[in-house]
Parts: C-alpha cells; structure tokens; sequence
C-alpha cells in the first residue's frame, strides 16, 4: 500500500515538473550528468569500503527493483526514536524537576522513568540495549541505582557504522532531491510558495574554513534547538501511527574536497 501511494504521488510530481520544465531539450547532457550522479554514489560505497562487485549489483537491481523498499527507514529508526525521546525528557513537565531541568530517571518501572519513553520512541530495542545505546551516543551517563541522567544537549551522535552512514546519506539526498523537484514544479510566477534550499558559496584557506567551519557550528546549532522545540517528535509504538508526514529542516557545512564524484 504505502510503495502504491509513493508510486501516485510521484506519477503526479512528475507531471507538475513536466508541465513547468517541458522534457529535455538536451537528451546528451542530461545522460551526462546522471552518469556523474552515478559517479557520486559509486564512489561513496567505494569510500564506506563496498566491492566493486556489490556496487555494480546494487546498480542492476535499482533498474529492475519495482517494490522500492527503504531499508533506511528501518535501519536508521532507533537512531531517530533517540532523537525524540531525548526531546521529550527535556521538554515533557513529567521529567523535569522544578527548576526545569531534566529529572535523573530509573530506567525501568513505570511512570515517569526511561523504560516509557523507550516504549514510546523505540520499542523495537529491550531496553537495558537501549540505555547502554543512548550512554554511548548522547549526552547521558548512567548513575548508581539504575538511573539515568541528561547532562546536557539532546544532540543524539549517529553510531559510526558503514550500514549507518550510508543509510543516513540516502535519507539526506531523498530529501534534498524532493525540495529541489518540489521547488521545480512550481511556475515561476508563483512567489513565496516554495521550500527554502540555498548554499552560500566562498573560497577559503585551510585554516580559514577550519575558523569558519567552528564559528557558525553554535549559530546553526541553536537554529536547530528552536525548530525541535517547535516541532512534534514522531513515535513508534507499534499502533497505526499519527496522523502527519515526517518533515523538518536540514543543515550542513560542506567543502568541496574533489574525493567524491
């Protein structure tokens, strides 16, 4: 049902695009530039240690693969449960003390105690998997007593695996690639209806983008801490979930190294 409904919705993308752009008008060109797309791909998977042999065949199935599964989704999923059950210790009144800040929680038991929330953001994980999980990658350290204790951001560090990586990297390019078509297919008589995408460009020395690089990490950082304040965090808790679709913001520094594509 849901690769039926993604199928419509991108049957009727495709016609919004078309009716602004028109096909291309330079068929050689736009092979060219899907080649050097495919030159990006390969050589990421190169770079997160992929055979030669396992690139190629990935290549042949995505031509033949008609059921579009997103095994990102799955894999990057307690990742994103963390994200949200963080945000809710910060921000719930139910796990902050008076002073509001987050309350040392038991990890086990009911009410207001860590095993809720796993069961509210990632019920997949048992849940003593789960504290040793968050104790690694976020700002949470585990006391005597089976406790747990928020000492600090709700910043949640993706664990460094090649499986990880690079289902975060498609994640982040399906999104991009739907802003910069969605942005596409809208006339461009039409004003203020778009979703905001922009780079800003320079040349900087080594050791001016290492400064540059530093200086905005905590301007885009508290960009981020207003919109996830202001935003639901979505749950997983097995029911039909809620009502919306996933959305959000994305921001990145980046430098054009030339070791990809």
């Amino acid at each position: 049902m849901a690769t039926s409904r993604r199928k419509s919705s991108r049957t009727n993308m495709q016609r919004r695009v078309a009716a602004v752009l028109g096909p291309p008008s330079d068929r050689v060109l736009m092979v060219e530039l899907l080649k050097e797309m495919h030159h990006i791909v390969l050589d990421t998977a190169d770079e997160l240690g992929v055979s030669a042999n396992d690139r190629r065949r990935a290549l042949r199935l995505a031509e033949k693969d008609s059921k579009r599964l997103r095994p990102s989704q799955a894999t990057l999923q307690p990742s994103q449960g963390i994200v949200g059950l963080l945000a809710q210790w910060r921000r719930d009144r139910r796990y902050l003390r008076p002073d509001g800040t987050p309350r040392v929680l038991s990890i086990t038991g009911k009410g207001a105690t860590f095993e809720t929330l796993a069961r509210k953001y990632v019920p997949n994980l048992p849940v003593s998997e789960l504290a040793d999980m968050i104790c690694e990658n976020a700002e949470v350290t585990r006391l005597k007593g089976d406790k747990l204790a928020l000492v600090g951001s709700p910043v949640m560090i993706t664990p460094k695996t090649p499986e990880i990586t690079l289902a975060s990297l498609v994640l982040r390019f399906r999104r991009l690639a739907e802003t910069i078509v969605h942005n596409a297919a809208i006339p461009a008589h039409v004003k203020g209806t778009g979703r905001f995408e922009r780079i800003v460009t320079g040349a900087l020395s080594d050791k001016d983008f290492l400064t540059f690089s530093q200086s905005v990490r905590q301007q885009l950082q508290d960009l981020c801490d207003r919109v996830d304040a202001g935003i639901k965090q979505p749950t997983h808790t097995g029911k039909v979930r809620e009502k919306g679709t996933t959305c959000g913001i994305g921001l990145y520094v980046f430098r054009d190294d030339g070791n990809i594509g």
